[in-house]
């Protein structure tokens, strides 16, 4: 499954004087991949590009759709990690989620007392 996309001059060029083409173009993209993966993942797929296509409307800039996509991948490849290492005995304390910390740290806390002035 190949993609022909235009060469880096024409994208820019897209993107400088007919952004709605461009625009046009990788939604096409998107929606072809999507179309042409497994029938098992395309639900999946079409759930996450609609938060994609959310976060960047919702942002008040590209920018801050870039950030805002790139923290949901972190997050995803955090919530993966964390998965892998609990499945094979690894989890470290240092990389748990700080819900997860609290809890261990309230169980292990110990409660000192304030002296009364």
């Amino acid at each position: 499954m190949s993609y022909e996309l235009p060469e880096f001059d024409k994208l820019r060029e897209m993107a400088e004087n007919n952004p709605e083409q461009l625009e046009e173009l990788r939604r096409k993209l998107c929606d072809r991949l999507i179309q042409d993966a497994p029938e098992r993942y395309r639900r999946k797929l079409r759930g996450l590009q609609f938060r994609v296509d959310m976060e960047r409307r919702r942002a008040k800039s590209p920018m801050a759709a870039c950030i805002a996509i790139s923290g949901m991948m972190h997050d995803s490849f955090d919530r993966l990690r964390q998965t892998l290492n609990e499945a094979t005995g690894q989890a470290n304390p240092l990389y748990t989620s700080s819900t997860a910390r609290s809890e261990a740290a309230a169980e292990e806390a110990k409660v000192l007392p304030f002296r009364r002035a």
